[in-house]
C-alpha cells in the first residue's frame, strides 16, 4: 500500500501499544500519543520497514494547546493522515452513584467522551484531504448497558458510541469511514487494577473476583491486547471498506450471555 500515517491515542497502554506494533506490521507510519513522556521511548524502538517512521508525542489529549506538537509529528512523516486511532481511555474509581464525586465524573468524560470529540475536530480536515481514510474508536460493551458502581464509565462509553455513529452519519460524503470497537473485559493493567479496586470494595479476594467476572463471558477468558488490535487494524484497512458507522463487538460473547 502506499505511504499512509496514523495517529494513535493511548499508546503505552495495553491496547494502545499492541495496535501500534499490529500497524507497524501493516506498514503504517505512526504518531503515537500518549501522556507519558515515555512514549518518546516507545516510538523510538520499534522495528519499521523502508519508509516507514514512528514518532512519539506526549501530550494531554484532554487540552486542545498541546495537539501542536502531534501536528507537527504528522507534518514531519509527511504521508498523508488517513487513520486517527482514539484508543486512550480511563476507568473510573469504582462506586455508586450517590457517592461519585463531580470531579470523578468530569474527569471520566473529559478523557473518555470529551477528548475523542476535541480530536476528531482537530483532525478532521487533514483526513479530509487524504481521499479515503479512518477513524476508530474504542468504546466498550459496558457502553451498551449499564452496570452497577461503573456509572461515569458506562455513560461515557455509551455517549462514545453515539459519537461515533454520528461521526460516520456527517464524514460518509468525505470518504472517511468512522467505526468503534467495543471490548469486553482485556487482560491489562487497567482491567487488572479495576478487579483487585472491586474485590477491595465487596470484601473478597483478587482471585474470587477474577472468576466472577470472568465466568461471564461465554469464551472463558479476558481479551488478550493484540486482538483488540486486530479489530482496530480491520476497520483501519481496506478489508473494511464497506463498513461505517459500526460497532464491533470483541468481548467474548458477553452480550449473548
Amino acid at each position: 500500500m502506499s505511504a499512509r500515517t496514523g495517529v494513535l491515542t493511548g499508546a503505552a497502554g495495553g491496547i494502545g501499544r499492541a495496535t501500534a506494533e499490529r500497524l507497524v506490521k501493516e506498514g503504517w507510519s505512526l504518531v503515537l500519543v500518549d501522556r507519558e513522556p515515555s512514549i518518546r521511548n516507545l516510538a523510538a524502538s520499534m522495528e519499521v520497514g523502508s519508509g516507514q517512521r514512528v514518532l512519539g508525542v506526549a501530550a494531554d489529549i484532554t487540552d486542545p494547546a498541546t495537539y501542536g506538537g502531534i501536528d507537527a509529528a504528522v507534518a514531519e512523516i509527511g504521508a498523508p493522515l488517513k487513520l486517527l486511532a482514539l484508543v486512550a481511555g480511563v476507568l473510573q474509581e469504582v462506586g455508586a452513584i450517590e457517592t461519585l464525586a463531580i470531579a470523578e465524573w468530569d474527569r471520566v468524560f473529559n478523557v473518555n467522551l470529551r477528548a475523542n470529540m476535541l480530536l476528531m475536530k482537530n483532525f478532521i480536515p487533514a483526513l479530509k484531504a487524504a481521499d479515503g481514510a479512518a477513524i476508530v474508536t474504542v468504546s466498550s460493551w459496558y457502553g451498551k448497558s449499564g452496570h452497577g458502581f461503573f456509572g461515569a464509565y458506562c455513560a461515557s462509553k455509551a455517549g462514545l458510541i453515539s459519537l461515533t455513529h454520528t461521526a460516520a452519519d456527517e464524514l460518509a460524503k468525505d470518504k472517511i469511514r468512522v467505526n468503534t470497537v467495543a471490548p469486553g473485559n482485556v487482560a491489562t493493567s487497567m482491567h487488572l487494577d479495576a478487579l483487585t479496586e472491586e474485590a477491595q470494595k465487596r470484601d473478597i479476594s483478587f482471585e474470587a473476583m477474577k472468576k466472577i467476572e470472568w465466568d461471564k463471558i461465554p469464551l472463558g477468558r479476558a481479551a488478550d491486547p493484540s486482538e483488540i488490535a486486530d479489530a482496530i487494524n480491520f476497520l483501519a484497512g481496506p478489508d473494511s471498506k464497506y463498513i461505517t458507522g459500526a460497532t464491533i463487538d470483541v468481548n467474548g460473547g458477553c452480550l449473548f450471555s
